[in-house]
């Protein structure tokens, strides 16, 4: 299989809300791996679409995350501080490692590696699910100091590597295999949305 398109099985409410057919917004790419702008406040970003909804099940919002990252992996995004690309729905979100994720997770804006910790909490490397994410975060990650990646399930059974989808500098949106917690690095958290 694929591991660029490797996705969820969706169901019910959580397939209709990604099943549109917009194609992603051009953006330029930036040379440096890793690296994402700084700003964008935490304030107003709660989830606004489809991880937002309380009728829909963890498993299809889970389900959904993993879509929307695949959505940008299926005809990967050119990395970008500066600019945007769309999600399925039209939304533009910044084209670097946070807003990816950001994009993924449907919340009302861009969020930065500093900001990311304020919408979601630190997880056990044992509760990782798919949708949850490995960061290098908080303060002091600005620009090329932090750096996040989308959890899709385990690519081994001993636990020491996942397949991961991210928004990096030499590549724009890939799914690949990476080593725990983000290539062997251990500053990487294990962090989960608020609410999922």
């Amino acid at each position: 299989m694929n591991t660029a398109l490797r996705t969820l099985t969706l169901t019910g409410a959580a397939a209709a809300v990604v099943a549109t057919g917009f194609a992603a917004a051009p953006a330029q790419a930036h040379e440096s791996h890793g690296a994402h702008a700084s700003g964008a406040s935490a304030t107003a970003t709660a989830p606004t679409g489809p991880t937002a909804g309380t009728q829909a099940s963890p498993e299809q919002r889970r389900a959904t995350i993993i879509e929307r990252a695949n959505f940008w992996a299926k005809d990967p995004v050119p990395y970008s501080m500066e600019r945007t690309a769309a999600d399925p729905n039209g939304k533009q979100y910044r084209a670097d490692c946070s807003g990816f994720v950001s994009m993924a997770w449907g919340l009302k804006s861009s969020l930065s590696t500093v900001t990311l910790p304020d919408v979601a909490h630190p997880i056990k490397k044992d509760e990782l699910k798919p949708g949850d994410i490995l960061l290098k975060g908080g303060p002091g990650t600005g620009g090329a100091n932090g750096h996040v990646a989308i959890f899709n399930g385990w690519a081994d059974d001993s636990h020491t590597k996942y397949h991961g989808i991210e928004q990096a500098g030499r590549t724009g949106t890939a799914a690949r295999d990476i080593a725990f917690p983000y290539d062997q690095d251990s500053s990487y958290v294990p962090y989960r949305l608020n609410g999922l």
